[in-house]
């Protein structure tokens, strides 16, 4: 066997079944983003023949201007999970799983990753990658309600004593503000779409 072979053996044998789970993970997201990628920039020239064919910039400078505000919101909806849920849960006595929420926080980026280079292309596959990104986010808030959200208002509910927790509220006010602003998003494009079970009551 040659020294080449002998490397490639090698190399092959450090693949993804070497990594950590962790690692993995982020190797998949890099490799799917490096996928829709090369999609959207296909797309991109597609779509500049389109608009020198006399398709309307009005309607892409609209979408940009949506995927702007989308961008927004998933970057807030990260910093509430990071900076405002934590300090509510020890404000109240309670326990934060800094595993579960920064496993959120890690999908909440790589959405904000797709969304930000959606910014850079046009066309269908545009449209589409913006829809699958607001279905994602919409799933993650709403593990992050059913897991993180919930189970901290139940707690508190169940408490003689309430605690006088000015997180909990300052969560609860800028949680349920972007909430409204998620469900404009999604009113504006995917009517199916409800995002308001998830507000905090």
């Amino acid at each position: 066997m040659s020294d080449q072979e002998t490397t490639k053996n090698e190399e092959e044998k450090k693949g993804p079944e070497a990594l950590d789970p962790k690692e993995q993970d982020s190797l998949s997201d890099l490799q799917e983003l490096e996928k829709i990628k090369q999609e959207l920039l296909k797309e991109k020239e597609k779509a500049s023949k389109e608009l020198e064919d006399g398709a309307e910039e009005e309607e892409d400078l609209r979408e940009v201007d949506y995927l702007q505000k989308l961008i927004t919101l998933s970057v807030k909806f990260d910093h509430h999970v990071g900076m405002f849920l934590m300090p509510a849960y020890i404000d109240c006595g309670l326990k934060y799983d800094h595993k579960l929420a920064e496993a959120y926080m890690t999908q909440i980026n790589t959405i904000e990753a797709f969304l930000r280079l959606l910014e850079k292309v046009d066309g269908v596959t545009r449209e589409q990658v913006t829809k699958d990104c607001i279905l994602k986010l919409r799933n993650i808030l709403q593990q992050v309600h059913k897991n993180l959200i919930k189970p901290l208002y139940k707690e508190v509910d169940l408490m003689k004593k309430k605690p006088k927790s000015e997180s909990l509220e300052s969560f609860k006010t800028n949680w349920n503000e972007r909430l409204e602003d998620l469900q404009k998003a999604c009113d504006f494009e995917y009517q199916v779409l409800d995002v308001k079970g998830f507000m905090v009551r």
